[in-house]
């Protein structure tokens, strides 16, 4: 967004500001990923008594280990009225807070931010603030901080009766939530922001808060619905032109075809998706798509094309700061080196990937590693 594709992309919108990750209606949950076996294209069953011991403990080792996909929570982008605000300072800081923003330099960007914040605002003004930080700081999978800045939004937001901002707040810790692993909690968040969206008109909000939604029917394995939500959102996103809204719907049918097992429709889907992404210019987008494709070239068998484009998804999300994407690749890593019999390999990237993902507070992705790095480890007679 199965093993490790620690996150396959999943989008999911996330109000506000930006991006992504988190992509965007985006990102592989436990109960979701407990796919079968790796070796669906091995003619011999793991039962076949004519299978060697070696390979059919091989295949019990592959089947236990867990995917991480990149599924990426899409932050909705609420402004309010700042890039056309009369007030020349802060027009220039938010222009350059946008533009660091962009340029993936998230901290410069919070910095100014943060100091509009600290001018006369209005109410709504205010809401925007807090969502762009919180976008920032969810772009560099800083959840706790992302959490409370949306928090500030949602209390600023009810305070100025701004019911867009209220929903685009709503919107955005639905996805904190669900990355945090409290699936109900964030199902509610998105239910209350598509609400209002329905009500006040606002069909990108509305795009965006029905693929978050599909994202957590995915992650229940309620797959007929996902796709039901996914396809309703690249719908109104193809009607109003958004692009990026559009690649992260694709991938996010890619997400619920890969968990179907149509390994084809995934494929398809990942690539139109990386394409927009491409021609838009979005990096985060494009590693992420890397990363699915390789998750999905793993399930085919084709293990040193899954390195590659793993690797390709990797140093991106380096270059872009994403930590949680760093450790979702290295986690990737780990389980096709695994497969490859590259077992210290394998345990190098998993630990990698555990120690991000435990300093960010991304408990499912730790959680996820954790159970890795056991059947690495028993792979190597060491449990």
């Amino acid at each position: 967004m199965g093993f490790w594709g620690f996150f396959a992309i999943v989008v999911g919108t996330v109000a506000g500001v930006i991006t992504i990750p988190w992509g965007i209606h985006t990102y592989v949950w436990p109960k979701l990923i407990r796919p079968a076996i790796l070796r669906l294209f091995n003619k011999t069953q793991p039962n076949d008594p004519a299978m060697p011991a070696t390979e059919k403990t091989s295949q019990s080792i592959d089947a236990r280990l867990e995917r991480i996909e990149t599924r990426l929570g899409q932050f909705a982008d609420y402004l309010d009225g700042l890039p056309d605000t009369k007030d020349k300072k802060k027009h220039v800081l938010f222009t350059r807070g946008r533009e660091a923003q962009k340029a993936y330099q998230y901290t410069e960007a919070i910095k100014l931010f943060n100091e509009i914040l600290s001018m006369e605002t209005s109410g709504s003004e205010r809401v925007a603030l807090h969502g762009l930080i919180g976008n920032c700081f969810m772009d560099m999978s800083e959840l706790k901080e992302a959490e409370g800045h949306y928090k500030e939004a949602e209390a600023e937001a009810k305070a100025a009766d701004d019911t867009e901002g209220l929903a685009a707040a709503m919107g955005n810790l639905g996805i904190v939530y669900r990355q945090k692993g409290e699936l109900d909690k964030a199902m509610e968040h998105h239910q209350q922001a598509l609400k209002i969206d329905i009500e006040i008109g606002n069909r990108l909000g509305q795009a965006n808060q029905l693929g978050n939604l599909g994202i957590i029917y995915l992650h229940k394995g309620e797959l007929d619905k996902a796709l039901e939500h996914h396809q309703q959102a690249l719908e109104i996103d193809m009607e109003i032109g958004y692009r990026l809204g559009q690649a992260n719907d694709l991938c996010n049918l890619g997400n619920v075809y890969k968990q179907k097992g149509d390994m084809n429709k995934a494929l398809e889907h990942y690539q139109q998706s990386l394409k927009i992404h491409q021609e838009i210019g979005s990096r985060l987008g494009q590693a992420n798509q890397l990363g699915n494709l390789g998750i999905v070239y793993r399930h085919k068998g084709e293990l040193d094309k899954a390195l590659e484009h793993h690797q390709q998804s990797l140093e991106i999300q380096k270059e872009i700061g994403n930590r949680l994407g760093q450790a979702n690749q290295l986690g990737n890593l780990g389980i096709v080196y695994q497969q490859k019999g590259k077992l210290d390999k394998a345990l190098e990237h998993l630990h990698q990937a555990l120690q991000i993902s435990q300093q960010i507070g991304a408990r499912p992705e730790a959680e996820k590693a954790k159970r890795n790095i056991e059947v690495v480890l028993e792979a190597r007679g060491e449990k």
